[in-house]
């Protein structure tokens, strides 16, 4: 999300954040005495995860930088995102690794 953890990586390039929201759930999880959210897929439309939608054509240069930022807790996956316009598009997101 803008100005969170991840942007000290995206913050070099251009793109464009956009408000939407994928089917899922929170999960709360505790590593090294620290609490994370992780993000848990579902076919649920009646859960809903919001954030924020990163698209920029730099990405692809950057995701072996962003797999190794998120660790091994986190696995990156395709999924469909729901933007506030009401357009769909496929996106990689970050999932709990499970």
């Amino acid at each position: 999300m803008p100005n969170k953890i991840h942007h000290v990586i995206l913050k070099k390039i251009n793109g464009v954040w956009q408000k939407g929201f994928v089917l899922g759930e929170i999960k709360k999880i505790k590593l090294n005495n620290f609490a994370y959210s992780a993000i848990i897929l579902s076919k649920s439309k009646n859960k809903k995860v919001f954030g924020y939608l990163f698209t920029s054509y730099a990405l692809k240069f950057l995701w072996k930088k962003i797999d190794n930022f998120e660790g091994s807790n986190y696995k990156r996956k395709i999924s469909q995102v729901f933007l506030t316009n009401n357009n769909k598009v496929e996106a990689n997101i970050y999932c709990l690794n499970e």
